[in-house]
C-alpha cells in the first residue's frame, strides 16, 4: 500500500518558521554579544608616560576567533588593594599563634603541620615565618611596578565562526580569573601561566571536536594566547 506524505498544516508551517527565525535571531544575538566582548575597549587603554598604544581586531565575519585587549593592571586588578594585602600578610606571617588560637592563614597551617612532625625545632618555625614574610614583601614590590606597566593580551583561536569566538571568550575569562591568583602569589605575570594555559588548550579534545577538527589535520593548537608588557 502506498502512503502519501502528510501535508503540513498552516499551524505546523508557522511554528517551524518561527522556530527557525528564533534560532537565527539567537545566533545573531550571540554573535553580536561575542563580537562586542572580544573587541578592545578604548577606555581601557593604559596611560603611561612616553608610551602610545593602539590595537584593533577585525573579524572575518560576524565574529572571529581573535582577541586583542589592553591590560590596564590598576584598572583591571586593583593593584592598590593587592599591595595592601601583601603588606598585611607580610606582618601576619611573622606573628606566632596563641595556644588556643586557630590557624589564620596558610603559614599558621603549615607551622602546625611542622610541629606535628618528629624532629621539630622552634627555630624551624621562625625561619619559615621569616621566609614567607619576605616573600610577601617582594610581592608588594613587584606589584608596585605594575603602576608603570601596560600589557596587551592576544588570543588566536582556530577558525572564524561562533564556536571559535566562544573558545576565545572562554580563554579570555579563564586568563583573567587566573591572573588574580597569579598577582596575589607572584605580584607579576610569569611565563608558566601562559605555558599551562596554552598546553591545556592544545590538548583540549572537546574543543577540537566542537571545531570539527579531523584526524587528518596537521594543526595541533585550537587557540594560542600571549601577553606583551611595556614599562614606562
Amino acid at each position: 500500500m502506498l502512503t502519501l506524505p502528510r501535508e503540513k498544516t498552516g499551524v505546523e508551517g508557522t511554528l517551524q518558521h518561527e522556530s527557525s527565525t528564533a534560532a537565527g535571531y539567537n545566533q545573531l544575538a550571540i554573535g553580536e554579544y561575542l563580537r562586542k566582548r572580544l573587541m578592545p575597549v578604548e577606555g581601557a587603554i593604559p596611560d603611561l608616560p612616553c608610551i602610545e598604544m593602539y590595537g584593533n581586531s577585525i573579524p572575518a565575519g560576524t565574529v572571529g576567533g581573535d582577541i586583542f585587549e589592553y591590560i590596564n593592571f590598576q584598572q583591571r586588578y586593583d593593584i592598590d588593594a593587592r599591595i595592601q594585602r601583601a603588606v598585611k600578610l607580610s606582618e601576619q606571617f611573622l606573628e606566632t599563634l596563641r595556644a588556643d588560637e586557630p590557624p589564620r592563614n596558610s603559614v599558621d597551617d603549615h607551622v602546625e603541620w611542622l610541629k606535628s612532625r618528629p624532629g621539630f625545632r622552634a627555630e624551624m618555625e621562625t625561619e619559615y615565618r621569616t621566609a614567607r614574610s619576605s616573600e610577601q614583601v617582594r610581592v608588594a614590590e613587584d606589584l608596585e611596578k605594575l603602576f608603570t606597566t601596560a600589557g596587551v593580551l592576544l588570543v588566536d583561536a582556530q577558525g572564524h565562526g561562533i564556536i571559535s569566538a566562544k573558545i576565545a571568550s572562554t580563554v579570555h575569562g579563564t586568563f583573567h580569573a587566573l591572573m588574580f591568583a597569579e598577582l596575589d602569589r607572584r605580584g607579576k605575570t610569569t611565563p608558566e601561566l601562559f605555558e599551562k594555559l596554552n598546553l591545556r588548550l592544545a590538548q583540549s579534545v572537546t574543543a577540537r571536536n566542537a571545531l570539527g577538527r579531523s584526524e587528518d589535520e596537521s594543526g595541533r593548537e585550537i587557540a594560542t594566547m600571549a601577553l606583551r608588557r611595556s614599562a614606562a
